[in-house]
């Protein structure tokens, strides 16, 4: 049997079987695939960490992009999902999924591209694992899972984490309830302000138990022209009381990380 890639298992435990891929949807069972991959509103997402030596992102990238050729040439996917770059060295792949049964559906479809490459298939993982050497650590999976209450819509057209081309990532561990009560004021003013970024919001549920949220711009001038949320509430509940807000918002959340992220779509999976 042709091997696979080692990026495209770690950490997987593969008992279901593979899906067909088919313009049509499977039917609606365990053990198959009903969520479209890149779909915003599904509950999940499939993540996966990769930290790069900066040095070596070149050998990554190259990597990437001929095994995404080998995918083409077989018109395939390896289900890995939609390349997000964090901070410049990180990569996080994100692919929806609205149950277990889907991502054990997954985990199975992702084994199962060396089979569907047929004898190219080893070869070509032997050339994509050529990609590891760039790794360091953290390199990791984790399920999030979506917090609809903590989102902000924006103003103008709706974006999402798919479809956005620059975002901030806010990663906090929340450790109150006063977080959701801070959370709701501030969103009513961030909406009276028409402020135009949009939030969105996943719960770490395997993996670190944080809450990460993506703040949403068309470009990093977009995001740049918004100004900040704080400015934005101030303008509507004036500077003490916005100060107030984001205080008791601070005060209910620990371990605090802010992070720029850039949408990479010519690394994602082909879907």
């Amino acid at each position: 049997m042709p091997s696979l890639p080692r990026r495209a298992v770690l950490g997987l435990l593969v008992w279901c079987a593979p899906w067909p891929l088919s313009a049509a949807s499977p039917p609606s069972v365990c053990g198959t695939l009903t969520t479209a991959p890149y779909d915003a509103s599904a509950r999940f997402r499939a993540v996966h960490v990769d930290t790069l030596d900066l040095k070596l992102q070149h050998v990554f990238e190259e990597a990437r992009a001929g095994w995404l050729k080998v995918l083409a040439l077989h018109h395939t996917t390896d289900g890995r999902g939609f390349f997000l770059q964090k901070a410049g060295k990180t990569f996080l792949t994100l692919r929806s999924f609205n149950s277990f049964c889907e991502y054990d559906a997954l985990r199975s479809f992702r084994a199962a591209v060396g089979e569907r490459l047929g004898p190219e298939g080893e070869n070509a993982g032997k050339q994509y694992d050529r990609g590891d050497v760039a790794l360091l650590s953290p390199h990791n999976s984790e399920v999030w899972s979506r917090l609809d209450g903590l989102d902000y819509p924006g103003e103008g057209p709706r974006l999402d984490e798919y479809t956005a081309g620059y975002m901030q990532m806010v990663t906090q561990q929340v450790t109150s309830d006063d977080y959701e009560s801070a959370w709701k004021d501030i969103r009513s003013a961030l909406s009276q302000a028409h402020y135009p970024l949009g939030r969105v919001t996943f719960f770490s549920s395997l993996g670190s138990g944080k809450h990460i949220s993506l703040w949403l711009a068309r470009s990093r001038a977009a995001f740049d022209g918004a100004g900040t949320p704080e400015q934005a509430v101030a303008r509507v509940l004036g500077a003490a009381k916005a100060a107030a807000l984001f205080a008791k918002l601070k005060a209910a959340c620990s371990d605090v990380q802010v992070a720029e992220v850039v949408s990479r779509p010519e690394l994602a999976s082909p879907e």
